[in-house]
């Protein structure tokens, strides 16, 4: 089915077949993707030189210079430009075709997921030294969680409120209107910073 004429032969049909089944390999256990230490891998993925462009461009160089030579009988100096380039081509698709997978990814990060801070509204009552339940929203999600006010009190439904600590599953809040109001309170009533004894007036 395939012809070996010469050693030459031999390198561009091993290079195709080495190229082809080490692509599938690296896609089987998940590896094709990991970048080489280019600089520009990072969170947009890996940077054109990494493991399946690379095998990309051997599997195209040898398979089209190897058709070019011993199918259509060219010069092996042409059929190995031409494979050379047909490699680059077929290494740019696979690097586009990843850019493009990668583009629809979402990068997971902390921050995103931090409970303290996090707006929520009260809809199910939280009853005094009693729990209620909120509903918030994260990364775009909405969540439902038991709730506890931090003073104890009681929170009606529709209350807008503000989580303090996530603790065994549970959200402690405050309401969010009061918490402002405390925080502008306590920046008033900040006294000013006494002037210096060697201050210059």
């Amino acid at each position: 089915m395939f012809t070996v004429n010469d050693t030459l032969d031999a390198i561009l049909l091993g290079a195709f077949f080495f190229g082809l089944i080490f692509s599938i390999a690296s896609l089987a256990i998940g590896v094709a993707d990991l970048g080489w230490g280019h600089p520009g891998h990072g969170h947009d993925g890996p940077g054109p030189l990494n493991i399946a462009v690379l095998l990309a461009f051997i599997t195209w160089f040898g398979g089209i210079a190897y058709l070019l030579r011993t199918g259509l009988g060219v010069e092996a100096f042409f059929a190995i430009l031409t494979g050379v380039a047909g490699g680059v081509i077929g290494g740019i698709v696979v690097y586009r075709l990843m850019k493009l997978l990668r583009s629809h990814e979402t990068v997971m990060r902390a921050e995103d997921y931090r409970m303290p801070g996090v707006i929520a509204r009260v809809t199910s009552s939280i009853r005094e030294g009693g729990t209620g339940e909120v509903v918030y929203e994260q990364a775009g999600v909405r969540h439902v969680a038991a709730a506890r006010a931090t003073s104890g009190r009681a929170i009606p439904r529709g209350t807008e409120v503000v989580v303090l600590k996530l603790d065994r599953g549970i959200v402690y809040v405050e309401l969010w209107d009061e918490l402002m109001q405390s925080r502008e309170e306590r920046k008033i009533a900040a006294p000013m910073e006494p002037l210096h004894d060697d201050a210059k007036i």
